[in-house]
C-alpha cells in the first residue's frame, strides 16, 4: 500500500466525541506491549486526551485505509509554563517558546502493519500544514534514539527534555520551524 490510498480527515475539539473511541481503539493497540505500566495505559491515555482536548486549539487528523482508521496525530497550542519547566534547555531562548506561538504535537501514532510506508509523516504533515503558528514541538522518550532520529529527519530539533508527568518517561523536547 501506498500514500495514495491514504485518507486524511481534519478534526477539531467539538469533534471528539465523533472520533473518541478512534483514537482511544488505535492507541490501545499500538501500547499494547506497555500495558504492565499505568503511564501508557488507557485509562491515563483518555485522561490526557480529554486535557488536551479541554482548549479551543486542539486540531486532530486521523487517517485511514479504505474506511479503517490506520493512525492519527493531534496537538494543541503549547503553554508558556511548559516552556518555562524545560530542563537542559539548549538555550535559554527556548523558555519563551510558549509565548510567541508553538503548536505541541501531543500524539502521533500509526498501527503496526501501516509502519515504515510513510503514513505518520503523511499524518504528520497534514496536521503541520495548516498550523499559523511560528514552531511545532513534540516530545519523544529519550530510551528511544532511533525515533529521534526519524523525527531529526523531518526537520525536528532537540531542544530540551521535559518531563510532563510525575510518572511519566523523561523526553528530549524537539521543535521544528513552521515558517
Amino acid at each position: 500500500m501506498t500514500l495514495d490510498v491514504l485518507s486524511l480527515s481534519h478534526y477539531q475539539r467539538e469533534h471528539l466525541p465523533l472520533i473518541r473511541s478512534t483514537l482511544l481503539d488505535v492507541y490501545a493497540d499500538v501500547y499494547s506491549g506497555d500495558a504492565a505500566d499505568p503511564f501508557h495505559s488507557v485509562q491515563r491515555f483518555e485522561e490526557r486526551l480529554s486535557g488536551h482536548a479541554s482548549g479551543s486549539s486542539w486540531a486532530c487528523v486521523v487517517g485511514d485505509v479504505e474506511g479503517e482508521p490506520v493512525g492519527f496525530a493531534y496537538g494543541r497550542l503549547d503553554s508558556v509554563r511548559e516552556w518555562r519547566e524545560i530542563l537542559d534547555p539548549v538555550t535559554p531562548s527556548v523558555r519563551d517558546y510558549g509565548e510567541d506561538g508553538t503548536f505541541g504535537l501531543c500524539e502521533i501514532m500509526v498501527l503496526s502493519p501501516w509502519r515504515g510506508k510513510g503514513i505518520a509523516r503523511g499524518i504528520h504533515d497534514e496536521l503541520m500544514g495548516r498550523r499559523p503558528e511560528q514552531r511545532a514541538s513534540l516530545l519523544v522518550d529519550s530510551e528511544h534514539p532511533k525515533v529521534r532520529a526519524l523525527y531529526e529527519s523531518w526537520g525536528y530539533r532537540k531542544a530540551g527534555q521535559m518531563q510532563p508527568f510525575e510518572d511519566s518517561p523523561r523526553y528530549d523536547a524537539m521543535v521544528l520551524d513552521l515558517r
